[in-house]
């Protein structure tokens, strides 16, 4: 049995990606697989290149060819010189860490504050007492403005942190899902909608095999709900 090494392709239409599977070369494109062995996304900065070399070098040594592509790919992993993604700082940290510089500034503030020094004066008759008594009423509001300002810095910051964390939602038809990231389907959904051509492919299907789907059903009654034909009608 001629054995090769190479890509199966997934995803979707212009943002596909690959699995790296060993399959007889008689085998159609998309058919059953002897063992999955990597992934390689190309739509990534840098491109993801995840492959078990142990299994590579097991079937290598077995007489597997790997196709051009493979063999480019498994020379990446050889030479050591696959370039890794910097990891992203999580939102949920990048929230706490605002948060922790904020309270500190507004420690600095509440610490460094100085209240101003009376300074003593003769009182020269009875009718200076009351201005003197005016000007200690005026402290707290300054206070108050104070308090006030941060309440209001602490609810712009809330807002800000809520519009950070905020989550687009996908546009996907009524009762549709989308492929699992590794492009296949979600549990209990076996049937490959089209959403550039608006047809449907059941498991029984002339052409389910041969079609990349691009939102998933559980059934086709779903799919032609959500505006879908079915393929060949």
């Amino acid at each position: 049995m001629a054995v090769k090494i190479r890509l199966k392709r997934m995803g979707k239409i212009r943002t596909a990606i690959y699995r790296v599977v060993v399959m007889d070369s008689r085998t159609k494109r998309d058919g059953r697989a002897i063992e999955e062995i990597g992934k390689y996304d190309p739509n990534q900065e840098p491109s993801l290149i995840e492959i078990d070399m142990d299994r590579a070098n097991y079937w290598r040594g077995q007489g597997a060819q790997p196709t051009e592509a493979v063999a480019a790919l498994l020379k990446i992993m050889d030479e050591g010189t696959l370039k890794v993604a910097e990891t992203k700082a999580n939102k949920k940290d990048l929230y706490e860490a605002a948060l922790a510089a904020a309270g500190k500034a507004d420690g600095a503030d509440a610490s460094g504050a100085t209240t101003a020094k009376k300074k003593a004066a003769k009182k020269s008759d009875a009718a200076e007492a009351p201005k003197a008594e005016e000007k200690v009423e005026e402290a707290p509001k300054a206070a108050d403005t104070d308090s006030g300002a941060a309440s209001a810095d602490s609810v712009d910051a809330d807002a800000d942190a809520s519009a950070t964390e905020a989550a687009p939602v996908a546009d996907l038809p009524a009762g549709a899902v989308a492929a699992l990231e590794d492009g296949s389907a979600p549990e209990g959904y076996t049937v490959k909608g089209n959403k550039d051509s608006g047809k449907y492919h059941e498991p029984d299907g002339q052409w389910y095999d041969q079609t990349v789907a691009e939102v998933w059903f559980k059934s086709g009654a779903d799919a032609e709900a959500a505006g879908f034909v079915k393929a060949g009608s």
